[in-house]
């Protein structure tokens, strides 16, 4: 008995040493080699970095080149490179018009649609129905009455409101969480989605701004959806101009009644969208510290080099978004290799992983995902950064505590991830952990929106930590000198210790 006690306090003290052995190294955390970092990545001489890039290619090397020099092991090539080429199949746009009746309309003239989400699609001579939201439900069915099969149906955005703004579906301000009106119309048969936008002049205006970036599909995700095309004010009346009815005037007619409107609309419509296909490829960075317990399996800390590009003279720099992720993970490295070099090494195995693609569809993260160093059972979490350093709108000007990360934790699988994140934080006392995206009504667009989403697809585990999105968000002011380099290092500070406790819980 004596001798197990003795055992156990011996590991206990072995344990606690170590424990500060690593806050010490926590502390380490330099700004100086931030700023050098990030001043770098967000350069005029990276132009943005858009994936397949020169600048690209650069960001990728000054990477692998930390890895190196903090003694990361390089999977690839028999022990010599750290670069993981990624196929990339860009789309090219070759025809778009809309035919009502026998009027044609080229893109942006009244109507667009999602690049991304399109493939080449060829329809002709579709009736039209309008189904009000496209919602079949228990208290309200715009589908009664209403076949859509082999036709194009007219849509409304949102949720029914009454004439206080209160949603029928949920009697609050709140709109209910209901399935997808894309799903339910595949299933009833529809063909085409035409989908009204009261803010389209203002939306397409954006989306033209932004349509110098290039866009690209991937492999890994099938399309399976509707084509969905976006229509203005002018062109969905242009619709209904047979019926004599206004999209506007049975948007208020649900509301005033708080009934359906649906009905066969008396016309036709196509749509031709040709889309051409050419492959490209650029380049993952992928390092490994290798683990004391090769059963334990491994963890990945993630976040993605790559921004959007240039549009002529206007360099996007992506300080922020997300250079400031990528120094985060190779200050990580260089924080971990102190640990090695100290005789501290972690249980499980750590891949860095510095994606390409994520602003073109995560799609060095999905191709990782499907071509990973370990199998996908034996990735225990995934620690991912997108966005340090900044305060968000938000907090910009609102609140008083600007030292905060938004975190998503998604444990599935009950691994600890919470407990190892805000273990991490009392450590350090220093953060306000802010769990508004945490909340349903906001968490898709995180959980959808970077480099963690195909592991999740895969059921592993993960952490989310980001600042939220700064007024420079995909704006060529996103540059070096806007980042609260006190505030990242803070951040920084915060992933490693997580990083460390869930490589040892």
């Amino acid at each position: 008995m004596r001798i197990l006690t003795g055992m156990l306090m011996l590991i206990s003290t072995f344990c606690f040493g170590q424990k500060k052995q690593i806050q010490n190294i926590a502390s380490t955390v330099s700004i100086e080699r931030l700023k050098k970092n990030l001043y770098y990545l967000a350069s005029e001489q990276l132009e943005g970095r858009v994936m397949g890039s020169h600048g690209d290619t650069l960001a990728s090397e000054y990477v692998a080149n930390c890895f190196k020099k903090n003694h990361l092991a390089a999977p690839y090539k028999n022990g010599t490179s750290y670069f993981q080429t990624i196929p990339a199949y860009k789309k090219n746009l070759l025809q778009s018009e809309l035919i009502i009746g026998n009027k044609k309309f080229q893109n942006w003239n009244g109507w667009t649609f999602a690049m991304r989400n399109t493939e080449t699609t060829q329809l002709d001579n579709l009736p039209v129905v309008f189904v009000g939201h496209g919602i079949e439900n228990s208290l309200y069915n715009d589908f009664t009455n209403i076949d859509v099969k082999g036709k194009a149906v007219l849509l409304l955005t949102g949720q029914p409101q009454d004439s206080t703004g209160n949603y029928l579906l949920s009697g609050s301000k709140q709109p209910a969480i209901i399935s997808s009106y894309q799903n339910l119309l595949k299933e009833k048969g529809a063909v085409l989605i035409l989908l009204y936008n009261n803010r389209f002049t203002a939306d397409s205006l954006l989306q033209r701004k932004s349509s110098f970036q290039s866009v690209y599909k991937t492999q890994l995700l099938p399309n399976n959806s509707l084509p969905l095309i976006m229509v203005s004010e002018d062109r969905a009346n242009e619709l209904l101009s047979p019926s004599h009815k206004t999209i506007k005037s049975l948007a208020q007619d649900i509301t005033k009644t708080l009934r359906p409107q649906s009905f066969n609309v008396n016309n036709n419509v196509g749509v031709h969208i040709q889309i051409d296909i050419t492959e490209e490829t650029a380049p993952n960075v992928i390092g490994l510290i290798k683990g004391t317990d090769s059963a334990a399996g491994c963890i990945i800390l993630s976040a993605h080099h790559d921004h959007v590009g240039r549009d002529g003279k206007d360099i996007y720099f992506g300080a922020v978004d997300n250079a400031s992720g990528t120094v985060a993970i190779m200050e990580i490295a260089a924080l971990l290799n102190k640990a090695v070099k100290k005789g501290i090494r972690p249980k499980r195995s750590i891949v860095f992983a510095s994606y390409t693609g994520e602003e073109k569809g995560l799609l060095g993260a999905y191709h990782f995902a499907a071509n990973p160093l370990f199998p996908i059972e034996k990735t225990w979490a995934v620690l991912n950064i997108d966005m340090m350093g900044r305060v968000d709108t938000f907090y910009s000007g609102r609140r008083a505590d600007s030292n905060y990360a938004y975190i998503l934790v998604k444990d599935t699988l009950n691994r600890g991830l919470r407990n190892a994140l805000f273990t991490a934080n009392e450590s350090l006392g220093k953060l306000n952990l802010d769990t508004y995206y945490e909340q349903p009504q906001f968490m898709q667009r995180r959980l959808l929106g970077s480099d963690q989403y195909p592991f999740y697809l895969k059921g592993v585990p993960f952490i989310r930590i980001d600042c939220g999105f700064s007024k420079d968000y995909h704006q060529p002011t996103d540059t070096p000198d806007k980042i609260n380099y006190e505030l990242l290092s803070n951040q920084i500070k915060l992933a490693f210790l997580t990083t460390w406790n869930i490589a040892n819980n």
